[in-house]
């Protein structure tokens, strides 16, 4: 069973029961894999792809926006339940996804499937952090041999440090940048159930050494407390993207959730 007693505020994470039924993540997992295989059903290609066909099979599968690629996966992740549970969690009264990924962490991957320390906002330079959260849903049951999220309980109150990276494979060696009494929580999850955590929080995982595949799907999502930061580039892209909500859905709008 999950902690419940984990809270955004003062750990930089929460966990919540189970939203969706097994039975739709299990159809929204096929339909996910339909995706990773180059299988569009609606026509439209992911953002981007971290991954392909003939690659290392052993390495994460990572895929941008999989969402625009089939209705499934877009219903899942519009779910009114779940759009009421994130306002409920982050006090907010509207929710807006403005990106979404796919991460299928294969089993017997060794190192290849870590993924290092970071926390998301050091990715994200035209948002401020407050009010920009990420769900993780799980699209199969996690433990601590499937090589979870793990989450440093209270690190959404510090200051950034250097050198950390999710694309870092040496977890060990970026923890020596840690001080010794951290919490470090893994974010051990049935499928259908979900975590939160904030822009801040310093999270990775560690190796699938399970006999099954790892299988979440991330969502990134803002609030009306969202400030942008306007930029210019490839990644100004992103706040553009926020008016067509055909990519960026709003899937709560209405009174703070109580």
């Amino acid at each position: 069973m999950i902690n419940i007693n984990y809270t955004l505020d003062n750990d930089g994470f929460t966990l919540l029961p189970k939203i969706f039924s097994s039975s739709n993540i299990d159809i929204a997992r096929k339909e996910l894999w339909k995706v990773i295989q180059g299988k569009y059903e609606t026509g439209i290609e992911p953002e981007n792809r971290f991954w392909n066909s003939g690659d290392n099979p052993k390495k994460i599968i990572k895929i941008d926006k999989p969402h625009l690629s089939n209705n499934i996966i877009y219903n899942l992740i519009c779910d009114v339940d779940f759009g009421k549970k994130l306002a409920l969690e982050t006090k907010a009264k509207k929710i807006q996804i403005w990106h979404s990924q796919s991460i299928w962490k294969p089993f017997g991957g060794g190192h290849e499937g870590n993924a290092g320390w970071h926390r998301d906002i050091q990715y994200w330079p035209f948002w401020k952090p407050n009010g920009v959260y990420t769900a993780w849903i799980a699209f199969s049951n996690v433990k601590d041999e499937s090589g979870p999220v793990r989450f440093i309980s209270g690190s959404n109150k510090w200051s950034e440090i250097q050198g950390l990276d999710f694309f870092d494979k040496d977890i060990i060696k970026q923890e020596m940048k840690f001080k010794n009494n951290i919490n470090i929580v893994n974010s051990n999850l049935k499928k259908g159930e979900i975590s939160i955590h904030t822009s801040t929080t310093y999270h990775s995982s560690g190796p699938n050494k399970s006999n099954q595949d790892r299988v979440g799907m991330v969502v990134h999502f803002c609030t009306e407390k969202s400030e942008k930061i306007m930029i210019k580039g490839k990644n100004s892209e992103y706040l553009k993207q926020l008016e067509d909500e055909s990519i960026c859905p709003i899937i709560y709008s209405g009174k703070t959730q109580k």
